[in-house]
């Protein structure tokens, strides 16, 4: 007999279908960096299938072989920080990233008795053990069944009145715990707030990982974004983030609940806010509960609620709110002296902060405007899709915008983009990786967008100042091997120094990327890629990009193993999938600079360079980069930051930028 690790049932050894559950007997983790079902830890637990993973962490579904019950056991696993090698289970951490490892291992544990402390809080996950094993750290917690709030409102859409309030009372329940005890959550959203099946409908509050603790000792705070429901002050600094903190975020979940539409970033509402009250989406929501949450999410943290006590009482009718708008006007009333003493001493110090947000604002506020982008696409692409889901998603931000979009096949876009230059009719917003001089002059300047908020979400743009386009990708130099067939390498290491570690062996190169190969291991004599992509090759190593990852993967059946180039040396990459801006009149200008800035955003990111491109495609925005990587065939990427270059010699720029990532490479058995 064995266990079906879905239900922990006992099943016959012959079966492939659960009896009990109707799920497929699991053999084999999801993913190769999970724990293998089967596996125990501290001699207690029978881990089962992942059922959830991020950045941090991976939870599994396993059997407390003690108690005799079903429980959840969260694994500390920072995958840029570590790797673990198939069907191990000892986690293997870089000297390089020790100290941060050790530091978020503390936090982990930091969240795992926090949590302990509110075992018998029915809005409070309970947690019945900690312990560290593998070199790494465990939660075992009850086990949910339900769904998170975010994926309840993607099924139905906005909630009732009622619904939303007893969602909302419920959390506030659980923040009102928090905070006696001088403990801040810092990450109230949708996606963590869990609706648990049953008769008795309860709601749980989840991911105590990044609250902000009271020991004021701690050396490193941790900056917490969600865009739309984090507040300004999270942005910019840990030092006034307190309970009003997490009160606006409590009434951004409480707007989209009765609205069905997110609000628009924090940030965003500093410069110009265009976040309306609920009641003017829907009449139906009373007025008092429409001021109580726009009071919750005022921008400026002195304007909210100060407890949590005070803004359920406010959403639930027993105290009376009126507007944002009339509060302001109140207090201004009371305080008119007092400001006007604080502007005359500021006014100077008004006027320079003025000018030098006057370009940015340019940028974000958008009139009414027609914009057009052209790309150029390849046979069997997806960018026509990936453009259509960002061009809907920023006209719903921005309705009084219109994106049209033309989409140029490769072979016929430089010459069509060449010809919209000499005639002076370029678009207000085109793809410019592999156009002429004549079109690059003719495109204007994107410091707006290399200075937006969105570009400071790319670290790979640190020090880039080639403001006539932007690139939306990264480019990486790797070795692929294969380890099988008639010319396969009995290559053991996970790592090469130089091409001395193929030696005796032919090597091809990409013949798309020779330039990038030979800046990285100088010149030599290549062998041809065609003697590599194929089943039968002569070759058994090529030097490529990631951007060829797909087309070896296609082209060499197998199983793939990535592994990491040690650091040291410098690793020179390439910027890819650049966009430049046309002219037109000042909205569409402002209008074209903001849907560039926004190609940045992770939102946008992974439409481009994830969900739609393939799998070498690596794009520039951290949080995606990060996204994609953790979960791909260059995993290893995250493990391990050492030196990437970006040499711009050759890109209209004398840059150079370091970011610490090595080479890879990928391996086939």
């Amino acid at each position: 007999m064995k266990y079906c690790y879905s239900c922990f049932q006992q099943v016959d050894e012959n079966i492939n279908v659960c009896p009990h559950c109707g799920k497929p007997i699991i053999n084999k983790p999801k993913e190769p960096i999970y724990l293998i079902p089967g596996t125990i830890l501290n001699n207690r637990y029978v881990v089962g299938e992942a059922i959830g993973a991020g950045g941090f962490g991976v939870i599994y579904k396993a059997f407390d072989t003690k108690l005799e019950v079903v429980v959840g056991v969260k694994e500390f696993y920072a995958s840029r920080l570590v790797t673990r090698a198939a069907g191990e289970k000892q986690v293997i951490i870089s000297k390089k990233s020790k100290d941060e490892f050790d530091y978020r291992k503390d936090r982990f544990l930091a969240e795992a008795r926090t949590m302990a402390q509110f075992g018998k809080h029915r809005n409070i996950v309970n947690v019945f053990e900690f312990f560290e094993e593998n070199n790494t750290a465990y939660i075992v917690m009850e086990l949910l069944s339900g769904m998170a709030l975010n994926d309840y409102l993607k099924q139905h859409g906005k909630l009732d009145s009622n619904l939303s309030l007893m969602i909302v009372n419920e959390v506030g329940s659980a923040l009102r715990s928090l905070h006696s005890k001088g403990i801040i959550h810092r990450d109230i959203a949708p996606d963590n707030i869990f609706i648990c099946e049953g008769s008795d409908l309860k709601i749980k509050l989840l991911d105590l990982g990044s609250a902000k603790l009271p020991d004021s000792s701690e050396a490193v705070i941790d900056i917490i974004l969600k865009p739309g429901y984090s507040p300004c002050e999270q942005y910019d600094t840990t030092k006034t983030v307190s309970t009003w903190s997490d009160i606006y975020a409590l009434g951004a979940t409480l707007y989209v609940m009765l609205t069905g539409v997110k609000p628009d970033e924090s940030t965003n509402r500093k410069i110009k806010d265009i976040v309306v009250a609920p009641k003017e989406l829907d009449s139906s929501i009373s007025e008092n509960l429409s001021n109580s949450v726009m009071r919750a999410m005022a921008i400026e943290y002195h304007m909210r609620f100060k407890t949590v006590d005070e803004f359920l009482k406010a959403i639930n009718g027993e105290k009376k709110v009126i507007s944002l708008a009339a509060e302001k006007r109140r207090r201004n009333a009371i305080r008119l002296v007092e400001i006007c003493a604080v502007v005359l001493a500021l006014a100077i110090t008004g006027m320079f902060v003025y000018k030098r947000y006057d370009d940015k604002k340019a940028a974000q506020i958008l009139r009414a405007a027609d914009i057009e982008v052209w790309f150029s696409v390849a046979d069997g692409s997806n960018e026509e899709l990936a453009m259509q889901a960002i061009i809907e998603d920023f006209t719903t931000t921005f309705p009084d915008v219109t994106v049209e979009y033309r989409a140029i096949p490769e072979d016929e876009y430089a010459s069509v983009l060449e010809e919209a230059a000499l005639s002076g009719e370029l678009p207000d917003l085109f793809e410019s990786s592999d156009v002429s001089q004549t079109v690059l002059d003719s495109a204007r300047d994107c410091s707006l967008v290399l200075n937006s908020e969105q570009a400071e979400e790319c670290q790979f743009l640190n020090g880039y100042s080639d403001t006539g386009r932007v690139p939306l990708g990264i480019s990486v130099p790797i070795a692929y091997i294969v380890t099988n067939g008639p010319t396969s390498i009995d290559y053991q290491g996970d790592s090469f120094n130089d091409l001395e570690s193929f030696s005796g062996y032919n090597i091809a190169v990409g013949s798309n990327y020779i330039e990038l190969i030979e800046r990285n291991f100088g010149q030599f004599n290549w062998s041809d890629s065609s003697e590599f992509l194929t089943n039968d090759n002569s070759v058994a190593v090529m030097l490529s990009s990631s951007m060829d990852l797909d087309t070896v993967k296609t082209a060499l059946t197998g199983v793939m193993k990535t592994c990491v180039a040690p650091g040291g040396d410098e690793v020179f990459c390439d910027y890819v999938y650049y966009y430049s801006l046309g002219f037109g009149n000042d909205d569409e200008q402002a209008a074209a600079d903001r849907f560039l800035s926004w190609m940045l955003g992770n939102v946008y990111q992974n439409a481009l360079m994830v969900s739609y491109c393939n799998d070498g495609q690596l794009p520039i925005n951290n949080t995606c980069f990060q996204d994609k990587i953790a979960n791909s065939d260059l995993a290893c990427l995250i493990n391990v930051y050492q030196n990437f270059v970006f040499d711009t010699n050759s890109q209209h720029d004398d840059l150079e930028l370091v970011i610490n990532i090595p080479a890879v490479i990928t391996r086939w058995r």
